[in-house]
């Protein structure tokens, strides 16, 4: 029943954050294309934005406007049911509802006085009618907006600041640039994020998973320089010697692959784990609701409670 109260969501607001996470057709296509050509090492593998990008990693590049993105707001609701209330993150208090009568009073003087009478004889009807009121929806767009604001700066700065442990040098530029042009600095840290963006996630969740990726990155960059020393090489004997480098950074890179495939499979070990105890608690309520004397007991308290005109009970 508490979803029912509150304030309704615009459906703009859903779409706009969907659209930022939607797919284009054309890497649709490229994904079944990439099922059939898939190979085991990760930057031979073409991803769209936000694609996984392999064993343990959190996630695909995203540029600074989209960092810190809420999920879709609201919770669960039954089929064909439209949204209602806030999202769950959100808490409907009295300094919430006093704000947005503030803010009704000044716009619609009539429906403020209406609605404060309504409050007084049935608050549950109240929020009801309270959140079908543009002000009350333009008051959550304010809010969502902000916080998706707030999120997004916070996760830059986090960012940032791993940048700056990490990788100094690219932290520096970054900082310089921001000071000289702006508009090329988020261009540059749309960059950055599409090289560092993956490990930086990953450490986040996991820090040996990070030192794994970025150690993987180094290696990356070294087997490309060999590929094209070699490509360039005068003598075959100089060709051997890079080849032989070659070979031993590959099977480096291998180990770190494997490694990832380890952490990965701890990670869903866990949550198997996990998954296995909630099960059994799962299991103990349905046995304990499928009891005779506790469905009594639950019934007749039911009864009263609807007698006395209480909204509240774990079955709505």
């Amino acid at each position: 029943m508490q979803r029912r109260y509150g304030i309704i969501f615009i459906s703009a607001i859903v779409a706009m954050v969907m659209f930022l996470t939607l797919p284009c057709p054309a890497q649709e296509k490229g994904k079944e294309k990439d099922k059939q050509e898939k190979s085991i090492w990760p930057e031979e593998e073409p991803r769209g934005p936000g694609e996984p990008r392999g064993p343990g990693e959190i996630g695909g590049p995203r540029g600074p406007r989209e960092m810190g993105e809420p999920r879709e707001p609201g919770g669960p609701r039954e089929p064909g049911e439209p949204r209602r209330g806030p999202p769950r993150w959100f808490e409907l208090t009295d300094e919430t509802i006093g704000q947005i009568m503030k803010d009704l009073a000044k716009s619609e003087p009539a429906k403020a006085a209406e609605l404060s009478k309504l409050r007084e004889k049935d608050p549950e009807k109240f929020k009801e009618e309270l959140g079908k009121t543009a002000t009350a929806r333009e008051y959550f767009e304010k809010v969502i907006r902000e916080r998706m604001e707030a999120g997004r700066r916070q996760m830059q700065a986090e960012y940032i600041e791993w940048l700056e442990k990490n990788y100094p040098e690219e932290a520096k530029k970054l900082a310089e640039l921001k000071e000289k042009d702006p508009n090329i600095y988020i261009q540059k840290f749309r960059l950055s994020m599409d090289k560092y963006g993956r490990i930086f996630r990953a450490a986040r969740e996991n820090p040996e998973l990070g030192e794994v990726l970025k150690e993987d990155l180094e290696l990356k960059e070294k087997a490309d320089q060999l590929v094209r020393k070699i490509k360039s090489a005068g003598s075959e004997n100089e060709k051997k010697e890079l080849t032989a480098q070659l070979e031993k950074t590959v099977g480096r890179r291998f180990d770190l692959l494997v490694r990832q495939k380890e952490i990965e499979y701890g990670r869903l070990l866990k949550r198997l784990e996990e998954l296995k105890k909630q099960l059994e608690e799962n299991k103990s309520e349905v046995t304990k609701w499928k009891d005779a004397k506790f469905k009594e007991e639950n019934v007749k308290k039911r009864v009263q409670d609807l007698i006395k005109g209480s909204p509240k009970f774990k079955w709505d």
